[in-house]
């Protein structure tokens, strides 16, 4: 790539999956970056959905100063690993990330790069705020994250982890270089990215919401047809919680920090011990064991815990009747906010 005079190396990095419904927008919000000229790479994970082959037909009928380049197809990968892949596929030293069912605003790089340019260009991610925006494409409040400026090392982030949101991450090519490939199991990168960041060479924020954010992902609750579909997603969640914090410890052990981590981990490794201790069912002695050895965890969690594997049907019930209560309260916080709309739009 050869990037304008003083402007960085830059990909945009679209990320789809299962998403052919959506992407068209995602894909011609990257193309419209009032930029100097960029990589723009699309990338889809194995969907199997047409994703694709719309892709292929987007970056073949584009005709505007950025370089767009389609990543051959290939089979899912899962978030970590397809990042990983696109590190190699991917030319910039500075990568933003586009999901494929976002939007990004016109000036979203030109914003960040400004931000990277005012830091003299120390920081290895950069985060903005984002734009609530529904399943229909419908716009909320804005969702504000922390500014990660006030981070100013890995005690602050073991202290407290900042709230940010990955759809809104630009990183650089050296902050992965320097930790090498995140894990596969993986399917939360923005804590694994941020720490990473922080114990580097720092992370900032843009106070200005750059992405439209579509609700949904990997992180929501779905509904459950059965105790059984419940059980095994709460497994594949432990799973991905578990590789979170081995990713955490195995970075911190590579900037000196290990010791510290294991420390930090040591309350949510054991938590994850007793649940899945837990959902393997066993005989009930081995069940009070697992209560008493789960200690110093509250003890009203984990009696809550043993009661519910214990009861697995009940607990079915009580939580899809609670998911119905909680999607009619939003539901109906929605409609009294369009409501509000309509009669401030009148007066």
């Amino acid at each position: 790539m050869n990037p304008s005079a003083g402007f960085p190396s830059v990909s945009l990095l679209v990320l789809t999956y299962q998403q052919c419904e959506l992407l068209d927008v995602a894909v011609q919000a990257a193309f419209a970056q009032d930029c100097p000229p960029i990589e723009i790479v699309l990338s889809d994970d194995g969907s199997t959905d047409g994703s694709f082959e719309r892709l292929e037909a987007l970056a073949a009928g584009y005709r505007g100063v950025h370089r767009v380049r389609l990543r051959p197809r290939g089979p899912n990968l899962g978030i970590a690993a397809h990042y990983n892949e696109l590190l190699r596929f991917a030319d910039g030293e500075l990568l933003i990330t586009a999901a494929g069912d976002d939007i990004s605003a016109p000036d979203r790089v030109r914003r960040l790069v400004e931000a990277w340019d005012a830091n003299d260009r120390r920081a290895d991610l950069i985060a903005s705020d984002l734009m609530d925006m529904d399943a229909s494409g419908r716009l909320h409040d804005p969702i504000r994250v922390d500014d990660l400026g006030r981070w100013r090392g890995v005690a602050d982030w073991m202290a407290r982890r900042p709230y940010i949101v990955g759809a809104g991450h630009a990183f650089t090519r050296r902050l992965m270089e320097r930790f090498g490939p995140m894990d596969a199991r993986i399917a939360y990168e923005d804590q694994i990215m941020v720490f990473r960041a922080i114990a580097l060479g720092g992370a900032i924020t843009v106070a200005v919401p750059l992405v439209h954010y579509r609700r949904g992902g990997t992180s929501v609750m779905p509904g459950f047809e059965s105790a059984e579909d419940q059980g095994h997603w709460s497994e594949r969640q432990l799973d991905r919680l578990l590789a979170e914090m081995q990713q955490l410890v195995a970075d911190a052990e590579r900037c000196g920090h290990g010791e510290a981590m294991r420390a930090l981990m040591s309350r949510p490794l054991k938590r994850d011990r007793y649940l899945r201790t837990l959902l393997a069912h066993p005989p009930w002695p081995q069940r009070w064991r697992a209560y008493r050895d789960a200690a110093p965890l509250g003890r009203g969690w984990r009696l809550r815990k043993l009661l519910h594997s214990a009861f697995p049907q009940a607990t079915f019930r009580i939580k899809s009747v609670l998911q119905l209560f909680h999607r009619r309260y939003w539901r109906a916080r929605h409609e009294a906010r369009l409501k509000a709309q309509r009669e401030a739009g009148r007066d």
